[in-house]
């Protein structure tokens, strides 16, 4: 019987050991799980930021460009006229949000991404391997081409979509990566979860007197007995 944090072995259900009370223990698997369990909290919230931040940041490089093409088939077609002021106002707000979101987005991703590269190699040899850094190397790749491409495509609507499908897809492609990493460095590690949010160290079975360390039993009714 082994705990099923450490990896501690154990005599019978609830045995105390270091796992529980300082999270150090002193088998190599409780040692081993007190030095990875911080790089692997660190490597699955960087992860997690990295996945959202792309999916919003995806999210609204297809808004952008929706609203971008029936704004432009709305002038075209008479619907509205670029030269009221309302439809100036509508485009200039509409851009500075969008505009601002993204930045922020952006940013994130990229911080996201840089902290999710150097816990990935904390964690294990080779870092993300070469599906993480493929999706990174794709993502620059195809953000690149975004401002470069578009601009030899004829004709103002195939141009803004080429520019979208290759920014979405540079970020599909990331996220792919990050999966496909942390289901490496999970293989590799050995850890049970890399979980996002931590997980307690007190279980549901803790509060079971019956499967309590007979030790622990003992000093608890030494505590009760009144002093004289």
């Amino acid at each position: 019987m082994r705990c099923d944090i450490c990896g501690t072995p154990l005599d019978r259900p609830g045995q105390g050991h270091f796992c529980r009370t300082n999270g150090a223990g002193t088998s190599p698997a409780a040692q081993t799980f007190a030095l990875a369990a911080p790089a692997a909290q660190v490597f699955a919230q960087s992860s997690s930021r990295v996945i959202r931040s792309g999916a919003v940041y995806a999210v609204l490089v297809a808004a952008g460009t929706a609203l971008g093409l029936a704004g432009y088939t709305a002038i075209r077609s008479g619907a509205a006229d670029p030269a009221e002021l309302s439809t100036q106002a509508t485009v200039v707000i509409v851009g500075l949000v969008a505009g601002f979101i993204g930045l922020i987005c952006l940013l994130v991703l990229l911080i996201s991404t840089v902290t999710w590269v150097i816990s990935a190699h904390r964690l294990a040899g080779g870092g993300p391997g070469p599906a993480g850094y493929g999706g990174v190397a794709a993502f620059v790749l195809l953000t690149g081409l975004s401002y470069v491409l578009p601009g030899a495509v004829p004709g103002l609507v195939p141009s803004v979509l080429t520019e979208a499908a290759l920014r979405i897809g540079g970020l599909l492609l990331l996220i792919a990566g990050v999966v496909a990493a942390g289901r490496r460095v999970r293989e590799v590690t050995g850890l049970p979860t890399l979980a996002a949010r931590p997980q307690t160290l007190i279980q549901a079975d803790d509060w079971d007197a019956s499967k309590w360390d007979p030790d622990v039993h003992r000093d608890i009714e030494r505590r009760r007995r009144p002093v004289d």
